[in-house]
């Protein structure tokens, strides 16, 4: 054995944990990108909700006008209104998490070595989710002041 050799010399060792190092980079890498990814879906799914409340509310300013004129209470159609856009979105994360740990099963169910264990989502995983409901929690909340202003009792035309 000369020192050229590469495993009298410790050279296997060396290169073998420079492959581990370099693969858990790329998925460190890829984890990031995938984070980022998740990011901006919320925020554009934010700005949509933000949207599409508004204009809702929009296309119901006459009923919305006529129930606060007879009576009804903002807070109950800011609860309406609340209801309406986060039920959906609830739904839909609720099955976004269900299709993400299929995929993530199904993935190391084809592509790892037999006996890997299940994979389940990480803490990450869900801060991100929660965040990304609460973000839109509260477009929905910002956009409820345009509620009052469309539906005061002094819009209300009989005609």
């Amino acid at each position: 054995m000369t020192a050229a050799d590469p495993v009298a010399a410790g050279g296997t060792s060396r290169l073998y944990l420079q492959a581990v190092q370099a693969r858990l980079a790329v998925a460190a890498t890829a984890q990031r990108l995938i984070d980022i990814a998740v990011d901006l879906t919320l925020i554009v799914a934010g700005c949509s909700l933000a949207v599409a409340v508004g204009g809702g509310l929009v296309e119901r300013k006459r009923p919305f006008t006529m129930l606060r004129v007879s009576g009804t209470p903002v807070r109950t159609l800011d609860k309406v209104v609340l209801t309406e856009a986060m039920l959906p979105l609830v739904a839909a994360t609720v099955i976004a998490a269900g299709v993400a740990y299929g995929m993530s099963a199904l993935t190391v169910a084809k592509m790892a070595p037999a006996g890997t264990p299940a994979p389940g989502l990480g803490h990450v995983y869900y801060l991100t989710v929660g965040g990304g409901l609460l973000v839109a929690l509260l477009v929905t909340l910002a956009a409820l002041p345009l509620l009052g202003r469309l539906t005061g009792t002094e819009n209300a035309r009989f005609e």
